[in-house]
This record gives structure tokens, C-alpha cells and sequence, in this order.
């Protein structure tokens, strides 16, 4: 059990990295035009900025639910007899799907805020 927990906090790890290194790459590239104090976020709204942070998460879960959905079924044809490693790799689908879900579900939440807030009903669509 506590190699799972080892292996779920290296996977977290290397996602908020890689999103760390590309906000880290954009501030860089944005603010080697010249000026002496520049705007990290290029003058976008906050919405514009949770979007693409939401995006980022879930570019990054899918492969992570993928890994993780294998994981849990390779958990599931080793176990043998144990029903508790059988438990155990049925928990860790169940639970890759929900947290997977959630992500999704968060975009549509920042959708309906981003209506709500601007008043637009295209708030998010990019032309």
C-alpha cells in the first residue's frame, strides 16, 4: 500500500512540474521583449487564465487515468485469491475515473461562471 502511495505523489509531482515549467517558459518569452517590467499573464481575465491552467489538467490526466486504469488492472490480474488486492486495484480504477471526472466537470463549471460573470453567452469561444 505504501508503494501506491509513493507512485501517486511521483505522478503529482511530474504534472505540477511540467505545468510549472511551461508558465515559467511563457512568463520568459513574454518578458524578453525589452520592457523593464512586464505582464506575466499578457493582459488575459481571470477566466482566460483558469481555462488554460484546466486545460493543461486535463491534456495531463488523460494519460495519467490511462496509466493509472492499467495499473489498477494489472493489480487486478496478479491478485489471485486476495480479495483485498483485487479491492485494492478496483479502488485505484474507481477512484483515476472520479478524480478524471472532476476535471472535466471543472470546465464546465468555470463555463458557466465565465456566462454568468461577462453576461455573454459565448464568453469562452474563441474566434
Amino acid at each position: 500500500m505504501k508503494t501506491n502511495y509513493k507512485i501517486s505523489l511521483f505522478i503529482l509531482f511530474l504534472t505540477f512540474s511540467f505545468i510549472l515549467s511551461n508558465f515559467v517558459l511563457a512568463v520568459t518569452v513574454s518578458c524578453s521583449k525589452g520592457s523593464t517590467l512586464c505582464d506575466p499573464f499578457g493582459n488575459q481575465t481571470i477566466f482566460d487564465i483558469i481555462q488554460k491552467i484546466i486545460g493543461y489538467l486535463i491534456q495531463i490526466g488523460a494519460p495519467i487515468l490511462a496509466v493509472m486504469v492499467i495499473y489498477g488492472g494489472f493489480l487486478i490480474l496478479t491478485a489471485g485469491d486476495s480479495p483485498e488486492k483485487v479491492k485494492s486495484g478496483k479502488d485505484v480504477i474507481l477512484w483515476a475515473v472520479v478524480g478524471y471526472t472532476i476535471v472535466l466537470c471543472s470546465w464546465g463549471v468555470i463555463y458557466i461562471m465565465g456566462q454568468i460573470i461577462t453576461g455573454k453567452q459565448d464568453a469562452f469561444i474563441k474566434q
